[in-house]
């Protein structure tokens, strides 16, 4: 067969699958060059395209009525398989359609369809021009027709139908329908004297009805008796003498045979012939259209069952993307985000109504982290390598989180890449990472800072005994000398001994960081430590921050108090330090106790500068201060992280630029602790 494509692609990929197939084809942009081609060309199929009906399809049967209507089939091509996609192609008529992606098998499908029904018209156009002189037989053909029409596709009732109508019009005796199945020819419908012989078998060879469907012609004989080609065993068991046989065509091919017969001798004549042949041509048809409608059938089982199996897996993809504890997208090569699993819209407190191709990086995120999120995606895009990396996104509440990101690249069918990401919080995993750091640096820091305390301890008394020796004879000297004189060695002598006193303190706290589980574990009363190391801090305090007691009831925990006070005295005095002096009634140190579950939780909260993240990473840090050199040594917050963490603590800092610091402690409750009774309630402000 001849096909006609009118489109944009001169490769239209239906068209180049028809060439593969075998099939003539020729490709033409626009419906001028159509026009012109149907003038001086023979086309059997006319393919079109939805888009190209929509809105005025009147060109479509212009074209039509260039070539012969009655032969010319049309094919239309959809992009999917919805109502709005068909509709155009239902409203112009088409003969058959096609669904995008054009498979193999469809077109295959669809091809076959159209070359049984262009078969079946021509079969039928032929029947109906031999039959042009018997006007009154074809009146009644005509009824045949309408009764088949109204039979629809139940080809049993159309073969039932049509083999008693060819029995009365031919003035037939009997009348069958013989199909051929192994090698035979089985007699599917009987009717008349050949109703009883419904099932009767005849051999392919030796029989009429035989040759007529080897031959594919049509055959006649006036008396079974004297024709040779006819088994007279076979005809006298059934009481046949006259008969027609007249092939009945399928997909271009005979596939059986419909047959009227008489007891009688020279019973039919040519116009029976032709009458049977409209009649063939007819059964031919509903034959062929009832294949059709089982192969569409077929084909929207398959379809159905396809897309059940579709929806099934895509259901399954969702659950596991939905329930799993990854954050997964996938965005176009704009960076639009074309899908997002649930827990991707919970972080970001997504509803379900939310069109997320809408929103941009920048909406959800900090431009830093867009920007680093831009570049990571892009990076992929223009490599097509797969990468992991980490990065920190914060939740909308501001809560910085750590997340480990595997990219990598999507294709769809149409060719179109897409970025896929999933993203793992890895937050805990960093608290935990940094903890272990801290944890082998002070204690790398503490074998040697007990190293370093014993070693600079022995020269130190020497130096320090010496500096008393020297100032006790430089006094004695000043008598014998003019008053001033001594003066400046007096003082550069003062110097020496604060800095050697320095130095001792240095090596005590070296010696406190260092010393490790000395101290024997006992209940304490927590409240009242805290209140010791309010009244030592006070000084401090007092020009700077008002003191805001927050305490509630709760049981000792195991510790030692002496530590304990250490600890709580630095972060009281860091609190006041943070504070610039003056006007303590805008600002406050909140110390607050209460009790979480097993432990029992301190906070020092202060009003003041606050940290950098930089700063925040460092702060537990042997010898890291923020403190101007001679007024901190960097070991207070590392020997309170030692304390705490020596007597299963933990200690940690929430704080922001300008927003001020939160240190907080968990300690864990002590053995019996509950049986104590509850300490005294102290006022909250001081």
């Amino acid at each position: 067969m001849k096909y006609l494509c009118i489109s944009a692609e001169l490769r239209h990929p239906v068209a180049e699958e028809l060439r593969r197939q075998g099939q003539e084809v020729r490709v033409v942009f626009g419906v001028p060059e159509a026009d012109t081609a149907l003038v001086h060309e023979h086309v059997d199929v006319l393919v079109v395209e939805a888009a190209s009906l929509v809105g005025d399809a009147r060109w479509l049967d212009a074209l039509r009525g260039r070539a012969r209507p009655e032969e010319l089939l049309v094919l239309g091509l959809a992009d999917a398989a919805t109502d709005a996609a068909l509709a155009p192609l239902l409203a112009a008529g088409v003969d058959e359609f096609l669904v995008a992606p054009f498979r193999a098998e469809e077109v295959r499908a669809r091809r076959a369809l159209l070359e049984r029904r262009s078969v079946a018209r021509r079969q039928l156009q032929r029947s109906e021009a031999s039959a042009r002189g018997e006007m009154s037989r074809l009146a009644e053909i005509i009824q045949v027709q309408s009764e088949v029409a109204l039979a629809g596709f139940d080809l049993a009732t159309v073969m039932d139908l049509l083999c008693e109508r060819s029995r009365r019009l031919c003035g037939a005796d009997g009348a069958a329908v013989a199909l051929m199945r192994d090698g035979y020819v089985e007699y599917e419908v009987a009717t008349g004297s050949l109703a009883e012989h419904r099932g009767f078998r005849l051999p392919l060879t030796g029989t009429l009805t035989g040759d007529s469907l080897l031959r594919g012609e049509v055959m006649r004989t006036d008396d079974a008796e004297d024709d040779v080609r006819v088994d007279v065993d076979a005809t006298r068991r059934v009481g046949v003498r006259s008969m027609v046989c007249v092939p009945l065509w399928r997909e271009a091919r005979p596939v059986g045979a419909l047959n009227v017969t008489s007891r009688q001798p020279h019973a039919f004549d040519d116009r029976d012939v032709r009458t049977l042949e409209l009649m063939a041509g007819l059964l031919g048809a509903a034959m062929g259209n009832a294949a059709e409608v089982d192969a569409r059938h077929a084909v929207m089982a398959e379809r159905t069952a396809a897309l059940a199996a579709l929806q099934e897996s895509q259901e399954l993809f969702a659950s596991f993307m939905n329930h799993g504890p990854a954050v997964a997208y996938m965005k176009d090569e704009q960076g639009r985000r074309v899908w997002v699993n649930e827990p991707y819209r919970h972080f970001f407190g997504l509803k379900d109504d939310v069109d997320v191709s809408l929103l941009s990086d920048v909406a959800l995120m900090p431009a830093a982290s867009a920007e680093h999120v831009r570049r990571e995606d892009q990076a992929v895009l223009d490599s097509g390598v797969a990468s992991a990396s980490e990065g920190m996104i914060p939740s909308p509440d501001g809560t910085e989180r750590h997340w480990l990101t595997y990219r990598f690249i999507l294709k769809e069918r149409t060719g179109r890449r897409l970025l896929g990401g999933v993203s793992l919080d890895i937050t805990d995993r960093k608290a935990m990472q940094a903890q272990l750091v801290v944890s082998d640096r002070l204690a790398a820091v503490g074998t040697l800072a007990a190293g370093v305390a014993h070693e600079i301890n022995n020269p130190l008394a020497f130096v320090l005994s010496n500096l008393s020796f020297l100032a006790v004879e430089l006094k004695n000297v000043a008598r014998e000398l003019p008053e001033g004189r001594t003066s400046e060695m007096e003082e550069v002598l003062r110097e020496a001994v604060d800095g050697a006193h320095r130095v001792r303190q240095i090596v005590r706290d070296l010696r406190t960081f260092s010393r490790g589980d000395e101290d024997v574990a006992t209940a304490v009363n927590l409240q009242a430590v805290l209140e010791s190391a309010i009244t030592m801090a006070r000084g401090e305090l007092k020009m700077r921050a008002q003191v805001v007691r927050d305490y509630r009831d709760v049981p000792p925990v195991e510790g030692s108090e002496g530590r304990f006070g250490q600890v709580f005295l630095n972060l009281l005095i860091n609190a006041a330090h943070a504070i610039p002096e003056g006007r303590p009634e805008h600002n406050e140190v909140r110390v607050t106790l209460r009790p979480a579950g097993e432990r029992v939780v301190v906070e020092v909260r202060d009003t003041g500068v606050g940290m950098t993240p930089e700063v925040r990473a460092r702060i537990f840090d042997p010898f890291f201060t923020t403190k101007p050199v001679g007024v901190g040594t960097g070991l207070g917050l590392s020997i309170c992280h030692g304390i705490v963490t020596g007597f299963g603590g933990e200690i940690s800092v929430e704080s922001e630029p300008g927003r001020g610091s939160t240190f907080r402690v968990s300690l864990p409750l002590g053995q019996g602790a509950r049986e104590l009774p509850p300490p005294r309630r102290m006022p909250l402000v001081g």
